[in-house]
């Protein structure tokens, strides 16, 4: 992930990059070789001491990512940190505050906030086009990634539909139920199955693996008067309206139901998610605005994720611990 990071940073007017770190020489060397004017550092503390900094990318295995950030942080560095953050919310509150006490910008990156596809179903439903939201369906599928430090789904993967659920709805998660399995036999789940009640009612389902074929981007938004679809691959959002019209052709509607609505594909300005994330976040640097996905809304995601972790070990339902004083007691 570095490394996407590193190209998008390089094609931002305005922006330089003295420093790249990796305990991996090769990889610093090659990263150099693509980037000149680059230094390799074997650490960050050896990247600190060399160069005068404003900002610094942790992207880093998620174990590492706390101590990292905060030898940033302490340096008087902005920091935008890879989901999910930290491996638990304790790592979490630590890196939020020591952000807070120095006036500093720490961002996670949720980088499917900056999909345009989910920014234009944030505003389409802050319009009300669809009313109140009864439903949400997240499904995110893929093979394994061939990368070290994985965590398992619901750190990895499920964070991600998490922070949109959030963003999109503007509603906290009451509580969870999930059903999580280990095929792999790798430590930690491959599959999960999980329900999300939110503060509103509205309910969510995340169906979240790293054992598909192919790969699966998806998520849908029922309302009282239709339905949203995302898909976060080709950045398409269509509109489903609920059916205005009846079908009269009684082998039509035992196919395709006894009515329909007009089906709207939006026309959308299609960027760079990543390009896009970085721009706000230097924006927020630089002005001294709250950075998009905040600290505490990386602690959110990352909190509701180890509850459905906890969930699919004790098969009972789970409130989050960002929640408050309930810290992630049965409900």
């Amino acid at each position: 992930m570095g490394s996407h990071h590193l190209r998008v940073l390089r094609g931002i007017e305005g922006v330089e990059i003295p420093a790249v770190v990796d305990i991996d020489p090769e990889r610093g060397a090659r990263a150099v070789a693509d980037h000149p004017g680059a230094r390799a550092h074997r650490s960050l503390a050896e990247a600190l001491a060399a160069h005068d900094l404003d900002f610094a990318c942790i992207a880093l295995p998620v174990d590492d990512l706390p101590a990292a950030t905060l030898e940033a942080l302490n340096a008087g560095l902005h920091v935008l940190v890879e989901k999910p953050l930290a491996p638990t919310e304790e790592h979490a509150r630590d890196m939020i505050a020591t952000a807070e006490r120095a006036g500093l910008a720490l961002a996670v990156g949720h980088v499917e906030r900056f999909n345009p596809a989910v920014v234009a179903l944030r505003d389409r439903l802050e319009e009300g086009l669809i009313g109140k939201v009864h439903q949400m369906h997240a499904r995110r599928l893929s093979p394994f990634p061939n990368r070290t430090g994985a965590q398992g789904v619901a750190l990895d993967l499920a964070t991600h539909d998490i922070d949109v659920m959030r963003f999109v709805t503007g509603q906290e998660i009451n509580r969870v139920y999930a059903e999580t399995a280990s095929p792999l036999a790798g430590g930690c789940e491959d599959l999960l199955c999980a329900t999300l009640r939110f503060d509103d009612d509205a309910t969510g389902l995340l169906e979240v693996n790293w054992m598909t074929p192919t790969k699966v981007r998806q998520l849908s938004i029922l309302g009282e008067r239709g339905m949203f679809v995302v898909d976060y691959l080709a950045q398409d959002l269509s509109f489903y309206e609920h059916p205005t019209r009846a079908t009269d052709w009684d082998a039509l509607a035992g196919m395709r139901g006894g009515g329909e609505g007009d089906m709207v594909r939006y026309a959308l300005d299609r960027r760079e998610p990543l390009r896009v994330q970085w721009e706000a976040f230097l924006d927020a640097a630089r002005t001294g605005d709250a950075p998009p996905v905040s600290g505490s809304a990386g602690l959110a995601s990352l909190s509701t994720a180890r509850a459905i972790r906890r969930s699919g070990e004790i098969h009972a339902a789970v409130t989050p611990s960002y929640r408050g004083p309930v810290r992630g007691s049965v409900a």
